[in-house]
């Protein structure tokens, strides 16, 4: 995803180190984790970035500066890093509620979009599936 194509620097980095947070929660930093990463800062323009854990809690300031709409795609972005790997571990899930009650965020909201980063997520996982597979033996006629 990246709906954060508005962000100024500052935001842009303060996003990415709570990414970089996120992506540490549960002590395993997979090589998936680092990519998306990678691809956000060069979205973000913010090439590159390399995270300090000082910086947090001043990145989570900043983000709890932004309007509601704003908030709410930080929470959903972060949520897709905390799943990347496959899996939400407790660790995570601890992390995003934390992040929730920073930015003052809705819970039922918050609740609907990680249903809609999860399934955006399988809709690329078979966008991947059907651009890597095998042409079909059945030949269809219009």
């Amino acid at each position: 995803m990246l709906f954060l194509h508005e962000f100024a620097r500052i935001e842009a980095e303060a996003f990415l180190t709570l990414a970089s947070e996120m992506i540490e929660e549960d002590g395993i930093v997979t090589a998936e984790e680092d990519a998306l990463l990678a691809e956000y800062a060069a979205s973000l323009r913010v090439p590159g970035f390399t995270y300090d854990a000082a910086a947090a809690a001043a990145a989570r300031d900043t983000m709890a500066q932004l309007n509601e709409v704003s908030k709410r795609k930080v929470y959903m972005e972060l949520y897709t890093f905390a799943i990347c790997d496959g899996f939400e571990d407790p660790s995570e899930r601890r992390a995003l509620n934390e992040l929730r009650e920073a930015l003052d965020l809705d819970a039922h909201i918050c609740h609907k979009l990680e249903t809609c980063a999860r399934d955006l997520y399988g809709v690329y996982a078979e966008i991947e599936d059907v651009l890597g597979a095998d042409p079909s033996p059945v030949r269809v006629e219009n």
